[in-house]
């Protein structure tokens, strides 16, 4: 595992030069974010409130270390939390109908021996998983598309606000494909032991669909890939408003 750190390292280093000290100090904080979170949620603080603001930290360090462009970076990050917030209003009534979080069936025999009394909200703690899930795709995407509607504007500062907005959502669908199937593959790869393990346990489609832990993962997989697709239109708004202020002026 060392070794394969140190060529992740060399290799990022060759690519992007000195500014790959920035990509792996910026990964270091949100390493630490997290470690940092799952301590606080341990020692009894609120879930969902420590979970908002280790997430605003973890936008912050994932989008202005790594934009240069001001602009860019204050609609990519304005974008990034209304869609949390977007994400906790949907989680949260989906968990609670869902009932799919804690531990499922198939946990039994490595947690026998363990108390399960841990002392926490299962659901809360669902929703944060979720959340810090979508961080990484939703800033992403946003960087993006506002990265590519910024250059547009620059080459033809001729364009209404309304071409803007069309030219973003051009944009956009470019980009929804390519997160979308990196979504779904992240899914399909988290659950194969899942799948060879409901295999052999014989379980009917009936069964595999309530499964605790498909549903879990259905959840968090479909809720992020909606989370992607509303960056679009969202930032598409806020870059159609920043040139409508412009050309006010």
């Amino acid at each position: 595992m060392l070794y394969l750190f140190l060529t992740f390292v060399v290799l990022l280093l060759m690519v992007m030069g000195t500014r790959g000290f920035t990509l792996l100090f910026g990964l270091g904080i949100n390493v630490i974010s997290v470690l940092a979170l799952l301590i606080l949620i341990a020692d009894g603080f609120n879930i969902l409130i420590t979970t908002g603001i280790i997430a605003m930290v973890i936008l912050v360090v994932a989008i202005y270390m790594n934009v240069d462009n001001g602009k860019t970076a204050n609609t990519a990050f304005k974008t990034s939390l209304l869609i949390m917030v977007v994400i906790l209003l949907i989680t949260i009534p989906l968990e609670f109908w869902a009932n799919a979080q804690g531990l499922a069936a198939e946990n039994q025999d490595e947690l026998e021996s363990f108390s399960l009394a841990a002392g926490i909200s299962y659901p809360q703690l669902a929703i944060s998983i979720i959340v810090i899930n979508s961080l990484g795709v939703i800033s992403e995407t946003s960087v993006a598309i506002t990265s590519g509607l910024n250059e547009i504007v620059e080459n033809k500062p001729t364009l209404t606000p309304m071409e803007i907005f069309n030219d973003g959502f051009s944009v956009g669908n470019k980009i929804l494909n390519t997160q979308t199937n990196t979504l779904l593959f992240n899914f399909f790869s988290s659950t194969f032991p899942l799948f060879f393990v409901i295999h052999s346990l014989g379980y009917g489609l009936g069964e595999i669909v309530n499964d605790k832990l498909v549903v879990a993962e259905v959840l968090t997989t479909l809720i992020c890939t909606i989370g992607v697709i509303l960056t679009v239109p969202i930032t598409s708004y806020l870059v159609y408003r920043e040139s409508k202020k412009v050309t006010a002026n």
